[in-house]
C-alpha cells in the first residue's frame, strides 16, 4: 500500500525512435519506387523495414513499463473512492449517532422531570401519611387525661403539696396486689410463685418512669406522655407469657405524677418571672422616687434663688431714682413671673408623687436586632422618659432604639395593660407576655391607641436607625 501514497503526475509520456520511424518510412517508400530499375533499391526498404521492427520492439517495451503505472493509477483512484465512501459512511454513522445522542437527551430530560414530580408528590404523600400517624399514635396514646390541669391561681408551693400527696398514694397502690393482673388461671400457689416476677415488672416499670419524669420540661411534655405510655404497653407485652400485667391505675398515677411536675415547674418559672418583674418595677419606682426628689430639690433652689433676688431688688428699689425704678420693677416682675412658674412646675411634680399611676407608654423599636415591623409596648414613670429608653437599649442589644411614640396618661399600667391584651396574638415571645415584643404593623398599633385612647398622639413611621444604617454602609464598603 506504500505505491498508493506516491504522488501521480499527468506528465507526457516521451517514445522514443520517432525520428527513426519517419526515416524508416522513407528509405521503404523509396526503395519500393526504385526496386524495378535497380535491385540495390531494396536495401534501403530492408533497412526501413528492420528499424520498423526494432521499433515496434522499443514500444511495445515502453508499453509494458508504462502498464504497472497505470495499474497503480487506477489502484490508487479505486482506493479514494474506496475511502471517500468510507469517509461519507462514517460521517453519516456519526450523524444517526448525535441524532440519537440528542434525542437520548431530550427523553432523559423529560423522564428527569416526570420523576422530579412523581418525587415530590410521593414526599407529600409520606408528610401528610406522618402527619396522619403522629395525629393517630397522639389519640391512641393519649387515651387518659390527667385532672392535673395547668392552674394560673395555684401556687407552686400548693402544687408541691399536691405532688407529695399523690406519691403516697401512689406508693401505697403499688405496694397492694391491685396493682397487677394475675391470668385467669392463676391460683394462689401460683401467685406466691410469680411474686418474682411482680417484683421485677414493677422495678421496671417504676425505673423506667421516674427517669422521663425526672427530664420533663415545658419542651418534652407530650413526648414524655408518650414515653410513659409506651413503656407501660411494652413491659405488658413482655411479662404477659408469665401471667402478669400492670393495672392501668399504675399508667394514670405516672401520667398524673407527670402532669403535677410540669405544672410545679411551670409555675416555678412563672413566679420567678414575676419576681423579677416586681424586682425591676421596685427599682424602677425607686429611681421615679428618687428623680421626683431630685425635681423638689432643684425647684426649691430655684424658688429660693429667685425669691432672694427679689428681696434683693426690692431694698435697691427703695433708694433708687425714678429712672432706675422702672428697672427693678421690670426685672422684679420677671423674677416673680419665674416663681409662678416653679410653682406650677411644683404642682405637676407633686401631682405625679400622689398619682403613682401617671406616667409615658411608649412604642418603640430596634431594627438593627429585631427586624422590621417588631415594636416593644412598655410603661415608664419618669419624669424624664427617654432615660428609660436609653437604659433599655444601653447594653442589652447592639444598636439604640428608636421612639415612635410616647404616650402620656394619668393610668399608664391601665393603657400598658390594654395594648398588651390587644395585641397579644402578635406577641414575639408567647410564652413569656412580660418580654412586650410584639411583631405587628405599625399603622395598626396606631389605630388602636388614636381610635380607643389618645386621638392627638403623633407617631413616628419610620425609624432612624442611624446606627444601624451606618453600619450596613460600612459593611458594603468593605465587600466593595
Amino acid at each position: 500500500m506504500n505505491d498508493s501514497k506516491q504522488p501521480i503526475t499527468n506528465q507526457p509520456i516521451k517514445l522514443t525512435g520517432f525520428g527513426s520511424f519517419t526515416v524508416s518510412i522513407i528509405l521503404m517508400v523509396l526503395g519500393i519506387l526504385f526496386s524495378p530499375i535497380n535491385g540495390l533499391a531494396l536495401i534501403p526498404c530492408a533497412i526501413g523495414i528492420a528499424s520498423l521492427v526494432k521499433m515496434k520492439k522499443s514500444l511495445k517495451k515502453q508499453s509494458d513499463a508504462l502498464i504497472p503505472s497505470l495499474m497503480k493509477a487506477e489502484r490508487v483512484g479505486n482506493e479514494e473512492d474506496y475511502l471517500r465512501h468510507i469517509r461519507m459512511d462514517e460521517e453519516s454513522k456519526l450523524h444517526q449517532i448525535e441524532f440519537q445522542i440528542e434525542q437520548k437527551k431530550q427523553d432523559f430530560n423529560n423522564l428527569k422531570t416526570t420523576q422530579t414530580k412523581e418525587l415530590d408528590k410521593i414526599k407529600a404523600e409520606i408528610k401528610a401519611q406522618k402527619n396522619e400517624l403522629s395525629n393517630i399514635n397522639g389519640e391512641i396514646q393519649i387515651s387518659y387525661v390527667s385532672p392535673y390541669i395547668f392552674d394560673d391561681n395555684i401556687t407552686s408551693e400548693e402544687y408541691k403539696n399536691q405532688l407529695c400527696l399523690l406519691r403516697t398514694n401512689q406508693n401505697d397502690f403499688m405496694k397492694s396486689n391491685d396493682c397487677i393482673i394475675y391470668s385467669k388461671s392463676a391460683d394462689e400457689q401460683t401467685k406466691r410463685t410469680l411474686n418474682n416476677n411482680v417484683r421485677q415488672l414493677l422495678r421496671c416499670f417504676n425505673s423506667e418512669t421516674n427517669n422521663i419524669i425526672a427530664n420533663v420540661t415545658v419542651k418534652n411534655i407530650d413526648s414524655s406522655r408518650n414515653k410513659i405510655q409506651r413503656v407501660f404497653e411494652t413491659l405488658n407485652k413482655l411479662f404477659v407469657t408469665d401471667g402478669v400485667s400492670l393495672a392501668q391505675k399504675c399508667l394514670e398515677l405516672k401520667l398524673d405524677e407527670l402532669s403535677l411536675i410540669y405544672n410545679y415547674t411551670l409555675k416555678l418559672e412563672h413566679e420567678r418571672e414575676q419576681q423579677k418583674a416586681i424586682k425591676e418595677q421596685m427599682i424602677e419606682e425607686e429611681k421615679v422616687r428618687r428623680e421626683i426628689e431630685r425635681e423638689k430639690a432643684k425647684l426649691d433652689k430655684e424658688e429660693t434663688q429667685f425669691k432672694n433676688e427679689i428681696s434683693k431688688l426690692m431694698k435697691y428699689l427703695q433708694k433708687a431714682s425714678d429712672i432706675e425704678k422702672q428697672l427693678y420693677v421690670d426685672k422684679i416682675k420677671e423674677l416673680e413671673d419665674k416663681v409662678k412658674s416653679l410653682e406650677s412646675q411644683r404642682e405637676n411634680v407633686l401631682q405625679r408623687e400622689q398619682n403613682t399611676r401617671a406616667g409615658f407608654v411608649y412604642i418603640i423599636s430596634n431594627i438593627g436586632s429585631f427586624g422590621e415591623n417588631v415594636y416593644k409596648i412598655g410603661m415608664t414613670r419618669r419624669l424624664e422618659p427617654m432615660d428609660r429608653i436609653r437604659e433599655l437599649g444601653s447594653a442589652s442589644v447592639p444598636f439604640e432604639f428608636d421612639v415612635h411614640a410616647m404616650i402620656f396618661s394619668d393610668d399608664a399600667p391601665a393603657l400598658e395593660n390594654i395594648l398588651h391584651k390587644t395585641f397579644e396574638k402578635y406577641a414575639v415571645n408567647k410564652v413569656n407576655l412580660r418580654k412586650e415584643f410584639y411583631r405587628i404593623d405599625l399603622h395598626e398599633i396606631e389605630r388602636v391607641v388614636k381610635e380607643n385612647h389618645n386621638s392627638t398622639v403623633v407617631f413616628t413611621e419610620v425609624a432612624k436607625a442611624e446606627q444601624y444604617r451606618e453600619t450596613l454602609s460600612i459593611e458594603s464598603h468593605m465587600t466593595a
